[in-house]
């Protein structure tokens, strides 16, 4: 049956075509992370039952199910060809599950990623959604919120200031020589980590107090959009503490609009500041550093200048991937024991001249296996430690200890190193720096050891890695062999 619309919002119409397909096609996906914590907003209404968010290839991809059904437009579709028509003959647009390529009277658009069904929902690119389908589209990370709204929005702001340092959307099809891996403020300093000849470009400018870095022929690296549950806009925050002078962390991926063919992509973070401050920015390796500490204004960077050693901190699991669980008081989840132990230990690190210090999650945010080997290995880190709890597998015996693991012959020196101080400190039966095959270690290019502090349930060690004074001594101790496994 063929049925016409009278509408000439082709973005309502294609909403409703990607959810027709879903009731007759199958498309198998491959497999996505879940943002748990992300909320759709539409129309200022939460969208009930919507739901997880999932990553695709560094891609975003929405459930658009309930907002067709709530928006409701009739289709036409052709059975043989798998092909359905959307509209009139004039604004009619034919979509197909499986499909990149989304085509109107206006000609062809090639999606990032295409439609699929998982699970009776199906999933669009939310790029697509935003810039294809005519809806507003703002993401709030401070609140993990996307925001769609049929007209212009004013949504909440990513900082004290307007997302006016941050230019419009790139086009699809745009390209990047460099990507960030990973932005971080600590100690007053912006840090960078980037992939590839990144040249910064940086600017202070008032009305408001602000300073802009601008990084030329760069994206976001997929591992990076990930961990940030970078949506709508590629835009978004960081949350800053303890700082007197800066009050947000901004970023965006936008057009390059000074690039000669117009194909490029720029990456801008912008730091706030709630009053005029001067700043040093240089480079070492590829990390890019505003210190704020410093005065020199912009220097040219460069490429390991001061020689500093590069260590990545690994706590285990995060998000969704809990780790073990112990019920046996207050429910206590090994990611969130990894991760205050590691914080300690990047506090401590920092105090450590020559020695720069990176994290591969520094809130509950879930990195795969082969995202944490890849993180380091586009800082060229010296070495990478993980940080674990122990567990043993329901009904066996209470077990307690301490343990280091590595693969890599070339990292039996870095565990056995970190395990003489690490065994000193916990007061724990010493199970010995021993061989394990670990992904992080057998899949890395630089020394790695992973550390499982104790066993994280009942009858094991809980009720010292509970105990901050417990947790201050280990974490001193894993700084320590690190600082001598580098010989600094």
């Amino acid at each position: 049956m063929t049925e016409r619309i009278g509408r000439s919002a082709i973005g309502r119409v294609l909403i409703a075509a990607v959810f027709a397909l879903a009731a007759v096609f199958f498309l198998s996906v491959q497999t996505g992370q879940a943002a748990s914590a992300t909320k759709i907003v539409l129309d200022d209404r939460e969208v009930t039952g919507a739901r997880d968010v999932l990553t695709v290839k560094g891609t975003t991809m929405v459930p658009i199910r309930v907002i067709s059904e709530e928006m409701g437009y009739p289709v036409k579709w052709n059975s043989g060809s798998g092909e359905v028509t959307i509209g009139g003959e004039s604004d009619g647009v034919v979509l197909k599950l499986g499909s990149r390529s989304a085509v109107s009277g206006k000609g062809s658009t090639t999606l990032e990623q295409a439609p699929f069904s998982r699970s009776n929902t199906t999933y669009v690119p939310l790029r697509f959604v935003g810039t294809q389908l005519g809806l507003a589209v703002k993401w709030d990370g401070s609140a993990k919120t996307v925001y769609l709204q049929t007209q212009p929005l004013e949504g909440p702001q990513t900082g004290p200031n307007d997302d006016s340092d941050l230019p419009p959307n790139p086009a699809p099809g745009t390209t990047a020589a460099s990507t960030v891996d990973q932005i971080s403020f600590s100690e007053n300093r912006l840090m960078i980590a980037v992939s590839g000849d990144a040249t910064p470009k940086a600017a202070k400018y008032d009305s408001p107090y602000r300073i802009v870095v601008d990084l030329p022929n760069t994206s976001f690296g997929p591992l990076f959009a990930e961990g940030q549950g970078l949506l709508a806009g590629q835009q978004g925050s960081i949350s800053v503490a303890g700082s007197s002078d800066v009050t947000g962390i901004r970023f965006a991926l936008n057009d390059d609009s000074s690039a000669r063919d117009g194909s490029q992509l720029r990456t801008r973070v912008v730091i706030d500041l709630n009053k005029n401050k001067s700043y040093e920015m240089y480079r070492e390796g590829n990390l890019i550093f505003v210190d704020l500490n410093r005065s020199g204004g912009p220097s040219t960077p460069g490429v390991g200048s001061d020689g500093k050693k590069i260590v990545v901190i690994d706590p285990g699991h995060g998000g969704k991937a809990t780790g073990a669980v112990y019920k046996g008081g207050p429910t206590l989840m090994e990611k969130n024991v990894n991760l205050d132990m590691a914080l300690k230990v990047e506090a401590l690190l920092k105090q450590v001249d020559g020695l720069d210090v990176v994290m591969t999650r520094s809130d509950d945010t879930d990195v795969s296996l082969q995202g944490r080997v890849d993180i380091a290995e586009n800082l060229n880190a010296d070495i990478m430690v993980s940080i674990h709890a122990n567990s043993m597998p329901v009904g066996s015996k209470p077990t307690s200890g301490t343990e280091t693991l590595y693969t890599k012959p070339e990292s039996k020196k870095l565990a056995e190193t970190i395990h003489k101080h690490l065994i000193e400190a916990t007061g724990l039966p010493d199970r010995r720096a021993k061989y394990q095959n670990l992904h992080v270690d057998r899949e890395s290019n630089l020394p790695t050891a992973l550390v499982e502090t104790g066993f994280l349930y009942a009858g094991g060690d809980v009720e010292k890695l509970t105990d901050p004074a417990w947790q201050d001594r280990v974490a001193q101790a894993i700084a320590a062999g690190i600082v001598e496994y580098l010989g600094l």
